[in-house]
């Protein structure tokens, strides 16, 4: 049988299929693979994944070009199969290969359901995009169709084999290393260059037509197995922090050797305090974006020195503590994190992004490269120099 699925003027969409294929008990095995993974795609079906998964096999590539593969969007996926399957990351580093099939298939011992077309895992490919699939049901006792199905299996075999060093099975290490690589990044970094893009002044030349939104995601947290207990699951949801004011969304600054550099490293010596400078101007531009003076408390060591520790920033996908200061003799203000310092080279841009406070952190921090299409978009708001320095900021 063969049906053909489009949206988002329809009825059934892709997300629609996918939540319907993943309630159906006969199925032993779903595979996929997609170019793009988002958090707005995989919530639509990350609680019934999970309950999919328990019993039957879940396999999934994903690719991480263009951007558009989050962060978020992988931990989700990860989080959704636990070790109960598998999520490969397709890469090929060659620079105009782009993964992006668009592949779902769920099968048994007798039949498979099959659908290709253009959707992704984000909730527009799912739900509100201008998509089209064909799906088929196969009988897999007709050999024609055994066939193609064994067609299908091996494209998706080579899609998730580690032999030609394209493809890897996504665990939370790999994870920290895509984000720290910048294979992928946060879905906040990538809003921000989006608006920057589309902040551009321009004749419109199409109508604006409303189309049918996506549904609401099911409620995320998966139904917990009759033979578990609470006691078999350990889920950890951040206190929500203070929101910080100020009246512009983010910072950036070029990062000097004062910001990233180690000092001295010969043996027997200290190596240079983990703290990036920030210009008492840039501070006293906006004060109130980095919480000042009102959230600073006296250091009872230092005469004049302000402190605001324990500040909760987020750094790729780990949340850490930093420690805001102002040194009265030195005459700057600095943010002292070992996970700041280290990630960034000299001459990269520094962006912090106030939050609402709301996921447990106050700040999303992203280092941007040198080199990449966000550093230019960056470096262009960083309109303000510092005397003596290569160093520039603003804010946006």
């Amino acid at each position: 049988m063969l049906d053909f699925i489009h949206q988002p003027d329809s009825e059934v969409r892709l997300g629609n299929y996918l939540q319907f294929q993943l309630q159906q008990r006969q199925w032993t095995q779903f595979r996929a693979a997609v170019a793009f993974v988002k958090y707005s795609g995989v919530r639509h079906i990350s609680k019934l994944l999970n309950e999919f998964s328990y019993n039957a096999f879940v396999k999934i590539s994903v690719g991480i070009d263009h951007d558009g593969t989050s962060m978020e969007g992988l931990s989700e996926l990860l989080n959704s199969v636990e070790n109960r399957g598998e999520i490969w990351v397709y890469h090929n580093d060659n620079n105009y290969s782009t993964f992006h099939p668009k592949l779902y298939l769920f099968k048994n011992d007798i039949e498979a359901n099959i659908l290709v077309g253009s959707g992704n895992l984000t909730e527009g490919g799912l739900f509100t995009n201008y998509e089209a699939s064909f799906c088929v049901l196969l009988n897999l006792k007709i050999d024609v169709n055994l066939i193609l199905l064994r067609k299908i299996e091996a494209i998706l075999d080579l899609w998730s084999d580690r032999e030609q060093d394209t493809a890897q099975l996504l665990t939370s290490e790999l994870l920290n290393q895509l984000v720290r690589n910048k294979y992928v990044k946060g879905e906040a970094q990538v809003r921000a260059t989006q608006e920057l893009a589309s902040s551009r002044n321009r004749t419109s030349l199409f109508a604006n037509i409303q189309v049918p939104r996506a549904p609401v995601p099911p409620r995320q947290t998966p139904d917990e197995p009759e033979d578990l207990s609470e006691e078999d699951f350990e889920v950890e949801i951040p206190e929500p922090v203070a929101a910080p004011g100020g009246n512009f969304t983010g910072f950036a600054m070029t990062l000097q050797r004062t910001d990233v550099g180690r000092g001295q490293t010969t043996a027997g010596t200290s190596a240079r305090s983990p703290e990036i400078f920030i210009p008492l101007s840039a501070r006293d531009y906006d004060p109130e974006f980095w919480g000042w003076p009102g959230d600073f408390t006296p250091d009872p060591k230092k005469p004049r020195k302000m402190d605001r520790r324990n500040v909760k920033m987020r750094v790729g996908i780990t949340t850490v503590d930093v420690n805001m200061m102002t040194w009265p003799d030195k005459h700057d203000f600095r943010l002292r994190s070992e996970a700041l310092r280290s990630a960034g080279n000299v001459g990269d841009i520094l962006r912090v992004e106030r939050t609402d406070g709301q996921s447990g952190f106050a700040y999303y921090v992203e280092i941007i490269p040198q080199g990449t299409l966000q550093y230019s978009q960056f470096l262009a708001l960083c309109v303000n120099s510092v005397r003596n320095s290569k160093k520039r900021w603003g804010y946006y």
